[in-house]
């Protein structure tokens, strides 16, 4: 155990009162309830860590807090702490303890740097922020007039790798509305509103800031807040385009082996395929290039945006229009036909409405 020094004053004392005993070794507590002996013999060698954090709370060393606060995104430095190998973590007021990725070499008279990065949700995909084409071109075939192409830029999130399951919803909201029953089915007949509630209520119970203020049917979204939201418009196109400038992230095409649509009606006039009528278990057919499944059809996905026309000016992590009576949802269904399941196209419902082909995916932000 690092025995970490706050106090200058009488610290150092402390340590040669303790070396003068011949009894036990000074035992300090860890945040597990186990004991560990910390060396009490002579002045140790020394020096500092500078902790960078994208968590918030108590900084932790070699499982004792230290007494310092961190902000997330936020930078301390530790002076006094004994040489050798250290573990840093960062113990939030919910009590979870995030640890930086690898221990530390703390030498003598020398600072060293550690970063401790918000671990990744269960279930989730890292998407990395990037630039690209959102909308389609003229020449892809069934576009709509809504999909003017514009460039936009968006910054790293979490999205979850499978649409909210039918056991999810259910241990979160104490009910299943679905009419196509089964655990690991994806949640449908679920209004935005719903959404948005599943999304505050699971945050709320893992010790996360909710993202939405709620006042009736006003919804306010904090962009700064680390809970549980649904994508955007432009985060979900770019998560499901995965890099690709294609129809569908499969291709040019898109068959009934790779996502769950009326395969009576294939896209560009190619073979037809299966027609399931009803929704598959999530995690069905094989993920996107970014480990996504179910991009394409099962159940649309409710988005945060209101419906209207592109802002092709709002190039940096477009919300879309300020109000509207409409929101979007994208990805195509089981009941679809596939050219309703192109990443470019754009799906609307009033936020009240609920469908048994209208599901969501979770989100929170990369920060």
């Amino acid at each position: 155990m690092r025995l970490i020094h706050q106090n200058l004053t009488g610290s150092w004392l402390l340590v040669a009162c303790l070396a003068a005993l011949t009894v036990h070794p000074l035992a300090a507590q860890d945040l597990d309830g186990e004991h560990r002996s910390v060396p009490s013999a002579g002045i140790p060698a020394v020096g500092s860590i500078t902790i960078t954090s994208e968590r918030a709370g108590m900084i932790v060393i070699d499982g004792l807090e230290t007494g310092d606060q961190i902000k997330a995104m936020g930078t301390v430095t530790i002076p006094n702490v004994r040489s050798g190998i250290t573990e840093v973590a960062v113990k939030e007021s919910s009590g979870r303890i995030t640890k930086a990725p690898q221990t530390v070499l703390v030498r003598p008279g020398e600072m060293v740097s550690v970063v401790v990065k918000r671990p990744i949700p269960d279930d989730f995909v890292q998407i990395p922020g990037g630039t690209f084409t959102m909308g389609s071109p003229d020449t892809e075939r069934y576009r709509e007039q809504d999909e003017l192409p514009h460039q936009v830029r968006v910054n790293s999130f979490y999205i979850g790798k499978y649409e909210v399951s039918q056991r999810e919803y259910d241990a979160v909201m104490g009910g299943n509305p679905s009419r196509f029953k089964g655990a690991q089915l994806p949640v449908e007949q679920v209004s935005w509103f719903d959404a948005v509630a599943y999304c505050n209520i699971r945050s709320q119970k893992e010790g996360l800031t909710p993202a939405y203020s709620v006042n009736g049917e006003k919804v306010t979204w904090n962009p700064l807040a680390d809970g549980y939201r649904l994508p955007t418009e432009a985060e979900w196109e770019y998560a499901a385009r995965a890099g690709t400038m294609t129809p569908f992230s499969t291709g040019n095409d898109i068959a009934t082996s790779q996502a769950n649509y009326n395969g009576n009606y294939p896209y560009n006039q190619n073979a037809p395929g299966i027609y399931r009528e009803k929704t598959t278990p999530v995690g069905s057919f094989a993920p996107n290039p970014w480990g996504l499944y179910d991009m394409h059809g099962n159940v649309n996905e409710w988005c945060w945006d209101w419906y209207g026309p592109y802002h092709t000016e709002d190039h940096n992590n477009p919300l879309g229009p300020s109000t509207g009576s409409s929101r979007v949802n994208r990805g195509g269904s089981w009941s679809s036909y596939a050219k309703y399941l192109r990443s470019a196209i754009r799906n609307y419902n009033m936020p009240s409405y609920r469908y048994s082909n209208r599901g969501f995916r979770l989100v929170r932000s990369g920060f």
